[in-house]
């Protein structure tokens, strides 16, 4: 069974006549996601790639483990500028925890028995890819995401990359790892239009994150570069923003 993302940002679109239900949007709490319930795990795992007009086509399965195997569940995703969005009703896991329609009533049905859910996607630079699987009494819930086209540098074991928050990269999240934890970094760089520099402590497990906005007061578009360095190591990002940012790889 596919699910296909016409665009990044576009929401789910889904072939409903392979769904026991239709596609629709029902709210949730934005604030939970990304908190898995105890004992539960979702991974995306991306197959193959291939390439059409649209761009590089992007194959993921979501694999769990934990979630209890009595339950009905439902399949969400969530692109960067938008509200997360359901995309399929009913959904299960197989044996080997692989999210499926199983095709049993009340459960949605793909082309044969226990038919994997196989997400199409296409990404621009540095957007991640989000998705949930949430039971229908809201108890149990896990989430995954993958960035197939990351913005990021590395030196030695130290690594820096930044995460797409809204479209256009005018909002995004820094995410430094590999450091010695708690020392004090120099972060500087150009974001926002403006020069600027920081000196936090990384955290016990090597790592510092902050969420920064690139945009320039009266730009449409522009440049954001940022550099982090920490007793061992120096690494830096350079990346677009604003219009003509969001090309699709």
């Amino acid at each position: 069974m596919k699910i296909r993302t016409l665009s990044s940002l576009s929401l789910f679109a889904v072939a409903a006549c392979l769904l026991a239900s239709p596609l629709f949007a029902q709210d949730f709490d934005e604030s939970k996601w990304g908190t898995n319930s105890p004992g539960v795990e979702l991974r995306a795992i991306e197959g193959p790639r291939s390439h059409d007009a649209g761009g590089t086509v992007l194959t993921y399965n979501l694999a769990g483990k934990g979630f209890p195997p009595d339950l009905k569940y439902s399949l969400w995703g969530w692109i960067p500028g938008h509200k997360p969005q359901k995309a399929i009703d009913g959904v299960s896991f197989d044996k080997s925890g692989v999210v499926v329609c199983s095709g049993k009533p009340g459960f949605c049905t793909g082309q044969g028995v226990d038919d994997p859910i196989n997400i199409k996607t296409t990404a621009v630079l540095g957007e991640p890819k989000r998705f949930a699987v949430v039971s229908d009494d809201g108890r149990v819930a896990g989430f995954a995401e993958a960035v197939p086209f990351p913005i990021q540098a590395t030196d030695k074991s130290c690594k820096l990359s930044a995460i797409r928050q809204s479209p256009l990269a005018e909002m995004v999240l820094v995410h430094a790892t590999g450091f010695v934890p708690y020392e004090m970094l120099n972060v500087s760089g150009h974001v926002g239009g403006l020069d600027a520099s920081h000196s936090p402590t990384v955290s016990p497990d090597g790592t510092w994150q902050a969420m920064l906005g690139t945009k320039a007061a009266g730009q449409d578009s522009g440049t954001a570069t940022i550099k982090v360095t920490g007793q061992q190591c120096s690494v830096s990002i350079t990346f677009n923003w604003g219009e003509g940012s969001a090309k699709e790889q």
